[in-house]
């Protein structure tokens, strides 16, 4: 039980510093607009490929290798080419541009919702609290994909919405940790 919580206090970890990253990568899109794009591709591309090798490293240096279900590995490497596409491929990535980051907002919030659900049964207010910054993230991802001609700025925006609720999120979650490990460890008896 106590791998577990470690690693989901390291996720949670990761989450907000992914979030930081996604503040700052929206405060950039405001302050600089549209000539910003090829190197938000550089950015998205180089942090992509830095959190890739993270990930193997996690796998080979902790208990990843002995693990069945950890998948650092895998994910460490999709990371790092999908950084080299970013980079590579900047000027076809900023026709989907858009999409991709509503994407990745719709993914988190998916996560952050089945991490509601959990907190739910320690703590109903904390989990419906939760599971309602995790639909308002779903809802700031479709409107960064569906709006065709969005402003980089109007991303910029909804990018740091996004980051925002997930460091609420994560503090959420963070919060309820013990409460949740106590709730499984009396569900295994």
């Amino acid at each position: 039980m106590k791998y577990i919580q470690k690693k989901l206090k390291q996720d949670s970890c990761e989450s907000i510093f992914f979030s930081c990253v996604t503040i700052l990568l929206g405060l950039i899109m405001i302050i600089f607009s549209q000539s910003i794009l090829d190197i938000i591709s550089y950015i998205i591309g180089g942090i992509l490929i830095v959190y890739g090798l993270i990930k193997i490293f996690y796998y080979f240096r902790y208990e990843g290798k002995y693990n069945i279900f950890n998948y650092d590995l895998s994910f460490g490497i999709l990371n790092i080419i999908i950084g080299i596409v970013c980079i590579i491929f900047t000027n076809e990535l900023q026709s989907i541009f858009r999409i991709i980051i509503g994407l990745v907002v719709i993914y988190e919030a998916i996560i952050n919702i089945t991490l509601s659900t959990k907190i739910f049964f320690v703590d109903k207010l904390s989990g419906i609290i939760s599971l309602l910054i995790s639909i308002l993230m779903i809802l700031c991802g479709g409107f960064i994909i569906l709006t065709k001609g969005l402003l980089i700025a109007s991303i910029g925006i909804s990018l740091i919405v996004f980051a925002i609720m997930n460091i609420v999120e994560s503090i959420i979650f963070n919060h309820n940790l013990n409460k949740l490990e106590k709730y499984l460890s009396k569900q295994e008896l």
